[in-house]
């Protein structure tokens, strides 16, 4: 490794620890000592939003400034698979990168989760009595606006930019990783795996469109799709047998037949 992409990843890299410890440290150390002193919204708050996004983001902000960023004019998709001719994006090229992200990230969850569900550990991750219930709105408010713009602000952005400039390969995979690491302690190891794939995904929307909100929006898709969708359509048995088809096997034979074409040099 060239010494120059090792100092850009080893900063990266410190900015993204003390990120991590500034937002998973305020759960193990502060979490339980509030559970039950403060209003459980005001807890969630600061849990999720105020101590990760408005106190950690810009102290990776300042770590990060002043480092060498990607020109994403050299990656602009010349291919016509996400650009028009006049670089407008393609609404069918947006919901073709829905249909690879869910069919490949969701029977890795899907097949995960089952496996440790064998081996005796339970669910993890958001619960259907959390995101239908009393406070449905706060998270309706999270996962389909705040975390969309806010995480790919901080993992397609701020992080990605600098990444980029070590090669675009090992860039958009070292993207991925940071982005996939956290959801381990959130939301568990099947979900770890699944942002990974999302997370290449997403990132190289954004090289071959030069453009944040087209991951923006396919984070809200996924957000809508694994969350609600999924967990409504868990309610009852036909219905669940119903996502596991949809999941495992129509998805993915979709999600391959994509990304076959695409990589013998046409358009899918």
């Amino acid at each position: 490794m060239k010494k120059n992409n090792f100092l850009v990843i080893s900063r990266v890299v410190v900015a993204y620890i003390l990120w991590l410890i500034i937002h998973f440290g305020f759960d193990f150390l502060v979490g339980d000592k509030l559970s039950g002193k403060v209003p459980y919204i005001l807890e969630m708050l600061l849990s999720s939003v105020i101590v990760p996004y408005i106190i950690g983001l810009p102290l990776i902000y300042l770590i990060l400034k002043g480092m060498d960023k990607y020109s994403y004019e050299d990656g602009l998709d010349s291919r016509g698979t996400f650009l028009n001719d006049d670089g407008v994006l393609r609404v069918s090229g947006l919901f073709k990168a829905f249909a690879v992200q869910e069919g490949f990230s969701m029977p890795v969850i899907v097949i995960s989760t089952i496996i440790l569900n064998i081996l005796g550990h339970g669910p993890s991750g958001i619960s259907k009595e959390e995101i239908f219930g009393e406070y449905w709105w706060y998270y309706l408010i999270i996962l389909l606006g705040f975390a969309p713009i806010i995480e790919e602000c901080l993992f397609r952005k701020i992080l990605l930019d600098r990444l980029l400039v070590i090669g675009v390969k090992p860039g958009i995979i070292i993207s991925a990783i940071l982005f996939a690491l956290p959801h381990v302690i959130s939301q568990g190891i099947p979900q770890m795996f699944g942002t990974f794939i999302i997370g290449l995904v997403w990132a190289y929307v954004r090289v071959k469109t030069g453009k944040l909100w087209p991951g923006i929006i396919l984070h809200i898709l996924f957000n809508l799709y694994g969350s609600y969708f999924s967990l409504f359509m868990g309610s009852t048995i036909p219905t669940t047998m119903l996502l596991m088809l949809i999941n495992v096997i129509i998805l993915p034979i979709i999600a391959v037949i994509i990304t076959i074409k695409f990589a013998k040099g046409v358009r899918p």
